[in-house]
């Protein structure tokens, strides 16, 4: 039986660029895969969203059976969310440990042998990590199925869950490879539509970004 695969692996999968073969979109990509895990985390109904903030409904142990607890990156995220001694806004928690969220993710593919990841140094000094896809087949799945969702036309309330909010954090993400500048151009409503089908998540995500910039631009 093939391994569900969650949110913050497919949009990890989805950031590789197959023609430039590396992974895009590197700016935001830690804010995605943690917006990601949020995302996942709520439809499996382990949180909620109370006046703007994220709280916690189910927080049992994964020997319990529940894939979702099992996923090593998301079971991280919720630990973290309810270790909080208060309930905050979604954007807290997907503007944190960045680096870290892609840093996990990464090491799930690369332990799962989807990808092969590799650390080099460029000029012999300065570190950094490339991205080979082991097998293209399960990104170009992902990839058609957020293209047919994004431009097919399908009404929202049929769309598969994770093909929207694939979409909907893509572009709140600035995730390029899945949505381009023209795309949110040319869907812009239905990009908001799909951005409010996901939930606050996606609003967070947009939020932790504009945030990013804002504090780079300073």
């Amino acid at each position: 039986m093939e391994t569900e695969i969650f949110l913050p692996a497919r949009l990890f999968l989805l950031a590789y660029d197959p023609k430039k073969q590396r992974i895009a979109g590197a700016w935001h990509l830690g804010a995605v895969l943690r917006a990601a895990a949020l995302a996942e985390l709520q439809s499996g109904g382990h949180l909620a969203d109370e006046n703007g903030r994220v709280v916690v409904t189910h927080h049992r142990h994964p020997d319990h059976g529940d894939p979702v607890l099992a996923d090593p990156f998301l079971r991280t995220v919720l630990d973290e969310v309810a270790a909080s001694p208060k309930p905050r806004k979604w954007a807290h928690w997907i503007g944190r440990r960045n680096s870290a969220a892609v840093k996990a993710v990464r090491e799930q593919l690369d332990a799962d042998h989807t990808i092969k990841a590799e650390r080099r140094r460029a000029f012999g000094v300065v570190p950094y990590w490339t991205v080979a896809l082991r097998d293209t087949r399960a990104r170009t799945r992902f990839a058609e199925s957020a293209r047919r969702a994004l431009r097919g036309g399908e009404p929202l309330d049929r769309l598969d869950r994770r093909d929207a909010a694939v979409v909907a954090l893509a572009a709140n993400g600035e995730l390029r490879t899945v949505v381009s500048g023209a795309d949110k151009r040319k869907y812009k409503p239905r990009l908001k539509a799909m951005g409010e089908l996901v939930g606050p998540v996606a609003k967070g995500l947009k939020s932790a970004v504009q945030a990013s910039q804002a504090a780079a631009a300073a």
